[in-house]
């Protein structure tokens, strides 16, 4: 048994290093679209996650409380580190009470009316935190794997969120008790929710709509522990029902405001979405589920003017470049080396996407179809859609005559033929200095010779 365990939770981690390796922070998108509906929340992000592209954000870098959206990654950590969680059991210790009992915002506290001395498994404990927000079932969880310490299990959390790339956040525990020091970002909690979607049973927990726990008849609790998500618009008897929507988290805080992170599909479209503060009461001060609204205008209107657009066909023919010193055709026709497609909002025209083209007015042959020649960059209202490489459609052979009669002219400009030129008027310089030099040298000679025979035909003649 033991050994099982061993390799299963060896397993698990392995699983989460590689996973942990391909998936990258959330960046900022630079194609972006707004909502037809006012958003109240003070920061939301929505990513559609079939191509994992962001189309929409509102202050997704602002730093917020995130209250019990922190349940995301607690169930991660639990999650990952127990490696059965319909067998490990874990019972409600008094102590846990008291530190509810002394919390700075009571009213914050969800509840799933777990008492000292019950005993649950972690998985029940899962569904318990993720629908309901219970705190009963967060703080035991930590306190499991944190080994008795709510901090080191918080250690943990910061650990994996470093590990996500998560560079705005900071977490102080696992429960979603109030803390003004625990802050993360939009931004942060979709690259945390799109990891946590990877995790094994964790998106089965978090989207489902109601749970009971085996033992609840055991303790006569069967209808107080018939958990109901949270979210709403799972609800089809609620004013805020959503058709594709499933559940995952919400989060009510008198400070942090109302949260929800919650997955959408409809049509083959898969959406995350998480919005942030929302305002807790309307004007008039009455209780007001802004996050619900929020969540639901987003999704309605991403479902319904949200498809993917292809901007660019691969086979599309952007132009035609001159081809010096051809055989036959002295043109090239030039294509895209790929095509492009995104997210694109109906209400924007697709012929607003401006195509800026990068390559020379003449190439030289040869040329060989699928060679790069330049590059088409697609703009958006001043930002970069895409950087394309553009390449030639078509073979072009070089012609030996049109070449060579080209590189004549080339050849008296070139700096070979100068370079010669200088070296061989050096070498007549030379050559004839030499012959001068030589030239002397006999002469001097010569007239050293006729002097020697003058006077030796002088002595004779005494």
């Amino acid at each position: 048994m033991l050994k099982r365990l061993l390799a299963s939770a060896a397993a698990a981690i392995l699983t989460a290093a590689v996973v942990i390796g391909q998936i990258k922070p959330i960046k900022a998108s630079a194609l972006l679209f707004t909502p037809n509906a006012t958003v109240q929340s003070e920061a939301a992000i929505l990513m559609n996650t079939d191509l994992n592209e962001i189309v929409y954000e509102k202050n997704a870098d602002m730093k917020e409380m995130p209250g019990s959206l922190v349940h995301i990654m607690t169930a991660v950590i639990v999650l990952e580190e127990c490696a059965d969680i319909s067998g490990t059991k874990i019972a409600a210790k008094e102590e846990m009470f008291d530190v509810f009992d002394q919390d700075e915002y009571p009213e914050d506290l969800r509840k799933a009316s777990i008492e000292a001395g019950e005993s649950l498994t972690v998985e029940d404990l899962l569904y318990a935190m993720m629908l309901t927000s219970s705190i009963e079932a967060a703080y035991m969880l930590c306190d499991k794997f944190g080994d008795g310490s709510q901090d080191a299990f918080a250690e943990k959390m910061n650990a994996k969120a470093e590990a996500l790339g998560m560079t705005n956040t900071r977490f102080l525990n696992g429960t979603g008790l109030y803390s003004a020091r625990q802050l993360t970002t939009a931004r942060d909690l979709m690259t945390l929710l799109s990891y946590a979607m990877t995790v094994p049973r964790f998106e089965a927990i978090a989207c489902a709509n109601t749970y009971t726990p085996a033992v609840a008849a055991t303790y006569e609790k069967k209808d107080v522990w018939s958990w109901q998500h949270a979210n709403l618009m799972v609800d089809e008897s609620s004013g805020y029902y959503c058709h594709g929507v499933r559940g995952i988290k919400t989060a009510n805080t008198q400070e942090g405001g109302r949260g929800i992170a919650c997955k959408g599909s409809r049509d083959g479209n898969n959406y995350l979405l998480i919005c942030m503060n929302s305002p807790m009461q309307d004007n008039e001060g009455n209780n007001h589920f802004y996050h619900l609204e929020d969540a639901q205008n987003i999704l309605e209107w991403a479902f319904v003017h949200l498809t993917v657009q292809e901007i660019m066909d691969a086979n599309t023919m952007l132009g035609e470049l001159t081809v010096r010193n051809a055989e036959d055709d002295d043109f090239v026709l030039v294509k895209p080396v790929e095509g492009f497609s995104c997210i694109w909002c109906d209400t924007t025209d697709v012929k607003s996407v401006q195509k800026i083209y990068n390559w020379p007015m003449e190439i030289d042959a040869p040329v060989a179809a699928g060679d790069k020649v330049g590059t088409v960059t697609l703009k958006l209202s001043g930002e970069t859609l895409a950087d394309i490489d553009v390449v030639a459609a078509s073979d072009v052979k070089r012609s030996f005559w049109k070449y060579n009669l080209s590189e004549i002219p080339g050849f008296f400009k070139s700096k070979y033929l100068r370079n010669t030129w200088v070296l061989g008027i050096v070498l007549s310089v030379l050559y004839i200095g030499g012959c001068i030099f030589f030239a002397f040298r006999y002469h001097e000679e010569r007239k050293k010779r006729a002097a020697a025979r003058a006077g030796h035909l002088k002595n004779q003649s005494r």
